[in-house]
């Protein structure tokens, strides 16, 4: 009888689908940045899952040895992307999904929500990749899969968050000065 690997039923990689889409989808967000449109960012996170299906069977590991595994493709991808991009360039276009108000906000309130949609974003790809990889996940994982101290991550996470923060303030200053 064959040994089947961790995720080669469909029903086993169902549930590893449901537990990691978000973690993978904010992961694409944050290392790709501005530069990637929404429909971008779902089409790679797609697109992960489909080659991690593809080649579930080479898969040995665990259930967070899954979630690095996923977020390897997941890189990759934006990693070609950036390539295409650079070398093929686009125009720049504002992606106008972040802009279309919401039927609860008025004009004003869903273009300054969408700027600073766009700021944070660009923030947080300004970071180190090593500090931006873990979007979404919870301090647990991110100690897991680093091999450091929750406490070390929850400071380092702190940290962060508090830049973040002052680079908010500090874009909001100079737009207001103009």
């Amino acid at each position: 009888m064959r040994h089947l690997t961790p995720y080669q039923t469909a029903g086993a990689f169902a549930a590893l689908f449901d537990r990691t889409h978000r973690i993978v989808f904010r992961y694409i967000r944050a290392v790709g940045g501005a530069a990637l449109s929404a429909q971008d960012v779902e089409d790679m996170t797609g697109e992960t899952y489909l080659r991690a299906w593809k080649t579930r069977g080479r898969f040995q590991g665990d259930s967070e040895s899954a979630l690095g595994w996923l977020l390897q493709i997941a890189r990759r991808l934006v990693i070609d992307s950036h390539r295409k991009r650079t070398r093929h360039p686009i125009s720049a276009v504002d992606d106008l999904e972040s802009v279309i108000p919401v039927a609860d906000d008025s004009p004003e309130d869903a273009v300054l929500s969408a700027e600073q949609d766009r700021t944070l974003w660009g923030l947080i790809a300004a970071l180190p990749e090593h500090q931006r990889y873990v979007v979404g996940w919870q301090v647990k994982q991110i100690a897991a899969h680093v091999n450091v101290p929750e406490n070390t991550v929850s400071v380092t996470l702190r940290r962060i968050i508090t830049r973040l923060a002052q680079s908010m303030q500090t874009e909001k200053e100079v737009d207001h000065a103009h």
